[in-house]
C-alpha cells in the first residue's frame, strides 16, 4: 500500500498541472506540488501588494489524492487562514509535508505561525517529507530533520479550528500556543508520532501545548492520540486559566506520559468524559526526580520522596480565587499484555507503582464518591495499532553506563533504529490504523447515552446516531439566560437549537408535541455559564408544530418550531 500510495500521489501531482486555479465563493483550488510551487509560496504570495490579500476571505482548497510540500512558515498576518481538503474528486485526503530547504537542509520549524484565526479541515499533515532522506550529520531516515511544531500562535485572542485531519511527526508539540488563544476546537483528528529524541528530549512529544496562558474554550472531541512521549495536553504552571475544557470521546494509545497525561494547570470548568485509554500512562508512576519536576501543579507531594506526586490528570487547586468544577466520568482504561509485562519487569524497583493513580487528591475531593468510577479498568484489544513503545521505556530506565538514559533526559546513547518507538508513516494512520474493539466489551456501551467509549469515528454508525443530539459549547461567556429561535425554521429534517446560561445549573432541553407529550430529551446535565448549540433531528416525526423547552431548577423558557416535510 505504501509504494502504491507514493506512485499514485506522484502521478496525480503531474495530472494536477492540467487544472487551473479558480475562485468560486472565495475558494482557490491549489495545484499539487507537481506544478513546482510550494504551498507556503502560494499562500504567502497571494497578495496584491505587500500584506494586502487578494481576498481576505480566501479558502484554499487542496485536491484529494495529492501531495503538497511546504518549505517555509505560513504567516496569516491580517487575515483568517482557511485550508481544506476538497470534498469530492478522489479517495485520500491531501497530504501536506514539510520539506527541507536547500540552505538549512531542514524543514521549517512550523507549518503555520498564526497571527489570525485558522481553520484546517480534511488534511493530512506531516512535519517531515516522508519519502525522502536527509543529509549528514543527520540520520538517513525520513525523520532526521524533524522540527518542533506544526502550529503556533504569534498573536493573542485568535481561534483555532481543526477538524478531520491527521497530524504527525514533530519533535516538540503538534499544536502550541505561545500567545494565549481565545478558542481551540479540535475534532475528529488523529494525533500521531509526538516526539523524536534525535532532535529533542523526553520532556517533548506533546499533542496540545497551550503553555501557561489563558484559553476561553479548549474542546478536544472524537480524536485519537497514538505514539506520544509526553503529555496529550500541557498547561503547566499556568498564570491564567482554561475557562472551559471539554475532553470527550477521545482514544489514547501508546503514550509514555513522561511528565503526565493531561497536565491542565489552572482550569475553571473541567470535563473529561467518555474516553478510552489504552496504555496511555505506560511509563507508570515512580519516584523519579527528573519526571516529578513537572508533576508539581497539584501541590501534592509523593509520600516516598516529597517530590511532585505522579497522577494521570494534574490541575492546580488555586484557580485565582475562583472555584473549579469537575465532571470526570464514563472513562475506561486498558493495560495491554506488553504494558503489564513492563510493569512486572520493574515491580520490585524502589518507588515504582505501575499504573499509578488517575486523579489528584484535590480532584478526588471535588468529585466525592464518584471519583472511584471516573476511570474504570476493562480488558479489550484494539484491532490495529502500532506496538507499545516498551523499547524506549526500557532504554529510559537502563543505567547510563549500560547505554541507556539512566532515568534522565540525556539522549547521548539514543539509537533510532533500536530505541525509537514504533513510528509509522502518514499513510498508515490514514488507511491502516484501526482503534475499533469488540462490541461485547463493557466499554462499547459504557459512554454517556450507551455509546462506545473513545473516538466515535471508529464506529461510524454509532457516531451518526450520537451526532443527532451532539452538544457544542460555542462560547464560554454569556450575558443572559436565553433560549433562541431554532435555525432553520421551518426545518426538514434537522435544525439547531441554541441557548445561553448566565450561571452554572442543571439543565434540561426537551421537545414536546402540541398535546404536551415529550418527544425527546436533548440535554439533561450540569452545564456551566456559556452559550450552547444542539442539533435536533426530526426525520422520524410527522410534519407539524413542536415545542422546545429549556429549564433549570429556577427558570423555564419555551419556543415553537415547525417541521415541514
Amino acid at each position: 500500500m505504501r509504494n502504491m500510495r507514493l506512485v499514485f500521489l506522484s502521478i496525480f501531482c503531474l495530472m494536477s498541472l492540467q487544472f487551473t486555479s479558480a475562485q468560486t465563493d472565495h475558494r482557490y483550488y491549489v495545484p499539487a506540488y507537481g506544478s513546482g510551487s510550494y504551498l507556503d509560496v502560494v499562500i504567502n504570495s497571494d497578495t496584491i501588494t505587500t500584506n494586502v490579500r487578494r481576498d481576505s476571505l480566501r479558502i484554499y482548497v487542496l485536491y484529494k489524492d495529492s501531495l503538497y510540500l511546504s518549505h517555509d512558515v505560513i504567516k496569516n498576518t491580517g487575515y483568517k487562514l482557511t485550508i481544506v481538503g476538497n470534498d469530492t474528486g478522489g479517495t485520500w485526503r491531501p497530504y501536506i509535508m514539510l520539506d527541507k530547504t536547500a540552505a538549512t537542509k531542514l524543514p521549517p520549524g512550523q507549518f503555520i505561525q498564526a497571527y489570525g484565526d485558522v481553520v484546517l479541515k480534511n488534511l493530512c499533515i506531516s512535519g517531515v517529507y516522508e519519502y525522502g532522506t536527509y543529509d549528514s550529520p543527520y540520520d538517513t531516515s525520513y525523520v532526521g530533520g524533524m522540527q518542533g511544531a506544526l502550529f503556533n500562535t504569534a498573536a493573542v485572542g485568535l481561534n483555532l479550528t481543526i477538524d478531520s485531519c491527521i497530524l504527525t511527526n514533530t519533535n516538540g508539540n503538534h499544536i502550541r500556543t505561545d500567545k494565549a488563544p481565545k478558542n481551540v476546537k479540535i475534532t475528529n483528528t488523529i494525533f500521531a508520532n509526538m516526539g523524536f529524541l534525535y532532535r529533542s528530549n523526553l520532556g517533548a512529544g506533546k499533542g496540545i501545548d497551550v503553555r501557561n496562558g489563558s484559553v476561553d474554550t479548549l474542546l478536544v472531541q472524537n480524536c485519537t492520540f497514538v505514539n506520544y512521549q509526553d503529555r496529550v495536553i500541557r498547561h503547566l504552571g499556568s498564570i491564567s486559566p482554561i475557562s472551559y475544557l471539554k475532553f470527550d470521546h477521545n482514544t489514547l494509545v501508546n503514550g509514555m506520559s513522561y511528565h503526565g497525561m493531561l497536565s491542565l494547570g489552572k482550569v475553571l470548568n473541567c470535563n473529561i468524559t467518555n474516553n478510552l485509554l489504552v496504555d496511555a500512562f505506560a511509563l507508570g508512576a515512580d519516584t523519579d526526580a527528573v519526571r516529578q519536576l513537572e508533576f508539581t501543579d497539584s501541590k501534592e507531594l509523593d509520600p516516598l520522596n516529597s517530590l511532585g506526586r505522579m497522577t494521570w490528570v494534574i490541575s492546580d487547586p488555586d484557580t485565582i480565587g475562583r472555584t473549579s468544577t469537575y465532571a470526570i466520568n464514563h472513562n475506561y482504561y486498558v493495560v495491554s499484555d506488553s504494558g503489564q509485562a513492563f510493569f512486572n519487569d520493574y515491580a520490585s524497583a524502589p518507588g515504582f507503582r505501575g499504573i499509578g493513580d488517575p486523579l489528584t487528591w484535590n480532584i478526588n475531593s471535588k468529585l466525592g464518591a464518584d471519583s472511584v468510577n471516573a476511570f474504570k479498568k476493562v480488558s479489550l484489544k484494539l484491532t490495529k495499532t502500532p506496538n507499545l513503545m516498551t523499547n524506549m521505556m526500557r532504554w529510559y530506565r537502563t543505567p547510563f553506563a549500560d547505554g541507556g538514559a539512566g532515568k534522565s533526559k540525556d539522549v547521548t546513547h539514543f539509537v533510532w533504529a533500536t530505541d525509537d518507538y514504533d513510528r509509522r508513516r502518514l499513510e498508515y494512520y490514514d488507511d491502516t490504523l484501526d482503534c475499533t474493539y469488540s462490541t461485547s466489551s463493557v466499554a462499547y456501551t459504557g459512554a454517556t447515552g450507551t455509546y462506545p467509549a473513545g473516538d466515535l469515528n471508529w464506529f461510524p454508525a454509532k457516531k451518526a446516531a450520537w451526532m443527532i443530539n451532539a452538544i457544542e459549547k460555542t462560547d464560554s461567556k454569556a450575558t443572559s439566560f436565553a433560549l433562541h429561535q431554532n435555525y432553520p425554521n421551518p426545518f426538514n429534517p434537522s435544525t439547531k437549537i441554541s441557548y445561553s446560561l448566565l450561571n452554572s445549573a442543571q439543565v434540561k432541553l426537551e421537545v414536546y408535541d402540541v398535546l404536551g407529550a415529550k418527544i425527546a430529551t436533548l440535554v439533561n446535565q450540569l452545564q456551566t455559564a456559556g452559550s450552547y448549540k444542539v442539533d435536533f433531528d426530526g426525520s422520524k416525526l410527522a410534519s407539524g408544530m413542536y415545542i422546545y423547552q429549556l429549564s433549570t431548577p429556577n427558570q423555564v423558557l419555551t419556543k415553537k418550531m415547525m417541521l415541514l416535510k
